[in-house]
């Protein structure tokens, strides 16, 4: 039997803060309808999670406002796409997002703070089924620092500070973004622990422009909206 080893061509990648007053209808929307129906259900999808800053996860973000105000950003997308299927998901979610604004599924009370496709970098550790291994969070690092330097850091910093594994990621388009974050590359770290814990015990790659630890959501609750 031959076997052709799945690996990550690109991601997609939404920080989103819903509205004040409305995060558990934002949670619900999203996770319920949003997250299958304009994300992970498109071509080449292979893998999804979302991630939740609460207050404590935004007092010990770091770094500069690439992505604009970085105490904005509660919820965090990420989902993992096949190798050269990414024009095939481009067009599917174009319909479909045509389908959901004429069936009135879109959610007013949310703002896109960043939303980008990225290609695929690097990973280092077991990466690729980070989004359905069940770690307890992330730390998402932007830096203007190069390529080189960002997978440098990252191969430096996987297996301590309770970083299990890491994937490296540099921006194929940005779709809505509340800044203009130029050229940097996106490190979405995975951790076994508490990622509050992790975020402190690390020093940022140079150029830090957005750090954060973010922990996972749990799936078919509303753990979190009154923390945020």
């Amino acid at each position: 039997m031959k076997m052709h080893e799945v690996s990550i061509g690109t991601a997609i990648v939404a920080l989103i803060e819903p509205h004040e007053g409305q995060a558990r209808e934002f949670n619900r929307w999203y996770e319920g309808d949003h997250f299958y129906a304009a994300v992970t259900g498109g071509p080449g999808a292979f893998a999804g999670k979302r991630w939740v800053a609460n207050r404590a996860c935004k007092a010990a973000r770091a770094g500069g406002t690439l992505f604009g105000d970085r105490n904005r950003g509660s919820y965090l997308t990420t989902a993992w796409i096949l190798e050269g299927r990414q024009p095939a998901w481009d067009e599917w979610v174009r319909q479909q997002m045509k389908a959901i604004t004429e069936q009135d599924r879109l959610f007013a009370g949310r703002d896109h703070v960043h939303t980008a496709v990225y290609s695929h970098i690097a990973t280092v550790g077991p990466a690729v089924y980070a989004l359905d291994r069940g770690y307890e969070g992330v730390l998402a690092i932007a830096t203007t620092a190069s390529s080189t330097d960002a997978v440098a850091w990252t191969h430096d910093n996987v297996g301590s500070a309770g970083i299990d594994a890491a994937v490296v990621l540099a921006p194929l388009r940005v779709v809505l973004s509340e800044a203009d974050p130029g050229e940097h590359m996106l490190i979405l770290a995975f951790t076994t622990g508490d990622p509050i814990a992790a975020s402190k015990r690390l020093d940022l790659p140079p150029g830090a422009g957005f750090a954060s630890p973010f922990l996972a959501t749990v799936p078919g609750t509303d753990t979190y909206t009154d923390d945020l």
